[in-house]
């Protein structure tokens, strides 16, 4: 039972100097990320913006649109894609501002 516990224990120990390690990569990769983080947003805009323009264009409307209201015809996936398109770029701006934010209070804290 000892011996379990000890192993454990030193598990917790593993776990924690790897946190350790991976956060203190993290933060002297910090610039490096927030550039990449950056560009994946940059992206993401533009494949949400141009979805949206596609979800505009292939929108049902008249007797098209109320067959999908019936559910009796079925909106183009580009339709129904678009929301969760936005939603992902939304996501990949917070990352991307969070990254930019960390990066310029390191930037600021280290010529102090």
């Amino acid at each position: 039972m000892r011996a379990v516990a000890g192993s454990l224990a030193d598990g917790s120990v593993n776990l924690k100097a790897k946190a350790a390690g991976t956060l203190q990569t993290i933060d002297d990769n910090r610039e490096v990320i927030a550039d990449r983080a950056d560009s994946v947003a940059k992206v993401a805009k533009v494949s949400a913006g141009v979805a949206l323009a596609g979800a505009a264009i292939a929108a049902p409307t008249g007797l098209t649109a109320v067959g999908v209201a019936l559910g009796v015809v079925s909106a183009p996936f580009i339709v129904t894609a678009a929301p969760f398109l936005a939603s992902a770029a939304g996501i990949a701006f917070t990352v991307s501002a969070g990254a930019s934010v960390y990066a310029k209070l390191r930037r600021k804290q280290a010529s102090k």
